[in-house]
């Protein structure tokens, strides 16, 4: 009775175990999905950017094309785990090319184009978010202990403060040596 009992609880655990694991597996799944939906996406919306802008090159809409190729088709873009970690879409290389396209993307925008210096396209009153902040007046508020930057003095230890003066080392004294007198010649008394 005791081996059935030992069997029937080792049975037990292992459906446990094969449960958590497969838990597990689907948690794991359904992130390389995530991962690869997000990588697919960003991917397409900066090479759509891109070729709008008309400054896509030929390397970057070939990698475009064959990365969402590669993340429709296998939901990851690279197989060798050397390259990048096991849940990630893209390697470790193909994420700073991404990033590279990203930074492209950004300063294009911080650039104005050649419609919006001539007013087309926007509005005349049109100002960047960012610009409206540059003009905002500053904080009347000041800390305790500074003066303005005009008389801002800092606190630190000049050198001069702890040389010593011209006068140093100070001369020497003569020494005091009293003068000698002859003691006295001491008083004797007899006693008889």
């Amino acid at each position: 009775m005791s081996a059935d009992y030992d069997k029937q609880e080792w049975q037990a655990q292992q459906a446990a175990r094969d449960d958590a694991l497969e838990k597990q597996r689907e948690k794991y799944a359904k992130t390389r999905e995530r991962s690869a939906r997000n990588a697919r996406r960003k991917l397409k919306r900066l090479h759509r950017t891109l070729t709008e802008q008309g400054e896509i090159s030929e390397f970057e809409n070939e990698f475009g094309e064959s990365v969402v190729e590669r993340l429709d088709k296998f939901g990851s873009a690279f197989h060798d785990r050397e390259k990048g970690r096991p849940g990630d879409a893209l390697s470790f290389a193909q994420k700073r090319v991404l990033a590279a396209m990203n930074k492209k993307v950004k300063d294009l925008k911080k650039k104005p184009s050649e419609a919006s210096i001539q007013g087309e396209g926007l509005d005349a009153d049109y100002e960047r978010t960012a610009d409206r902040w540059k003009n905002k007046p500053k904080s009347s508020f000041k800390q305790k202990g500074f003066k303005s930057k005009s008389g801002y003095q800092p606190r630190v230890r000049h050198i001069e403060d702890d040389m010593p003066d011209n006068n140093w080392p100070p001369k020497k004294e003569e020494p005091y040596i009293p003068e000698y007198v002859p003691p006295k010649k001491p008083f004797l008394r007899v006693i008889k």
